[in-house]
């Protein structure tokens, strides 16, 4: 088959794992500039709803959008971009509403996402897909050869958004200062002022900040070395439907990935088999989780391969594209 992709500069990982697995299937991938030939179907990136809406108004071929989220749910329910007037929610609402309707297909990361967008924007459930969001692989893989720190480490990498619960992170850090834990932060954004007014206050002495931008061989080293890779851990609405980047890529590195009590999480994962649970937005539930972890490398062990497994039998691009075609093509 032969696909047309649309999508920005930045090429997302939830883009470029279906790139790379319809490459690997032996389909053809090419960006809008190159022109002639038949296609199968458009497919519109990530983060680009204006490319549906406009790439509609010029064919009348098959759209599939790879949106895996609203943006009306990043920017206004997480991010709280109202705007003047609230104009930002009824921009987003539409763009959301247009780019949904006039595809036709809709990616979404799962099914809790696709019934908030048949209730919310009001899209036929039949042109709703579930489709998970996968890794690069060329940046994220399993090497043995990285060794794990001598201190048990504790890796939180990604935004500082509402959902993440960064702050619930660095309170439970401060609980075990004397617990000879240490805790690898590797991220900023969003809540950054509120991150580091907490920082002031409780100066945890276990945390160890990385802010800036990494080299991907450094931060897959970085992330290899630690012991347990935590995800998103508030109480947010948001959380009922999302599926962050962090936890493909903890699967994929064979890394423990310890989450909170999050709905979406429970249609991939499984608690105490391939996923450790902890109550959402909870310091003393987190820290003594941890604590009970870091006597216990063999159920880490257990826990991390079951992920790792789980990620090589359903979540590799390659598997991942052969769902694709088969949700989307036949």
């Amino acid at each position: 088959m032969r696909f047309c992709y649309l999508n920005t500069e930045n090429v997302y990982p939830q883009d470029r794992h279906l790139i790379d697995g319809l490459r690997e299937l032996g389909h053809e991938v090419y960006e809008m500039r190159k022109k002639g030939g038949q296609r199968d179907a458009i497919i519109v990136g990530f983060t680009s709803p204006l490319s549906v809406i406009s790439a509609r108004f010029f064919t009348g071929e098959k759209i599939i959008f790879n949106a895996m989220l609203s943006q009306y749910e990043a920017n206004i329910i997480s991010r709280r971009e109202y705007g003047l007037f609230y104009i930002r929610v009824v921009k987003w609402w539409l763009v959301d509403f247009l780019s949904f309707h006039l595809s036709s297909v809709v990616l979404l990361e799962s099914n809790a996402q696709i019934e908030f967008v048949n209730r919310f924007f009001f899209v036929p459930k039949k042109k709703l897909v579930r489709s998970f969001s996968g890794v690069n692989e060329k940046e994220f893989y399993l090497d043995q050869s990285i060794p794990k720190n001598k201190k048990f480490t504790v890796l939180f990498r990604g935004r500082f958004l509402p959902e993440s619960g960064i702050l619930t992170v660095i309170e439970a850090a401060k609980k075990l200062e004397d617990s000879d834990v240490r805790f690898l932060i590797i991220g900023h954004g969003f809540m950054y002022r509120e991150f580091n007014a907490l920082m002031t206050k409780l100066q945890p002495k276990n945390i160890e900040h990385i802010h800036d931008r990494l080299p991907v061989d450094k931060l897959r080293e970085l992330m290899l070395s630690c012991h347990i890779s935590l995800g998103q851990l508030a109480n947010h609405p948001r959380l009922e439907r999302t599926l962050p980047c962090k936890l493909f890529e903890s699967l994929a590195l064979g890394l423990p990935y310890l989450t909170g009590r999050n709905k979406a999480v429970f249609e991939i994962l499984e608690e105490n088999k391939t996923c450790i649970v902890v109550d959402q937005n909870d310091p003393d539930d987190l820290a003594r989780k941890i604590l009970e972890l870091k006597d216990d490398r063999g159920t880490l062990d257990r826990i991390g391969k079951a992920g790792y497994d789980l990620y090589k039998q359903k979540l590799t691009s390659k598997k991942l594209a052969e769902d694709f075609i088969d949700d989307c093509l036949k």
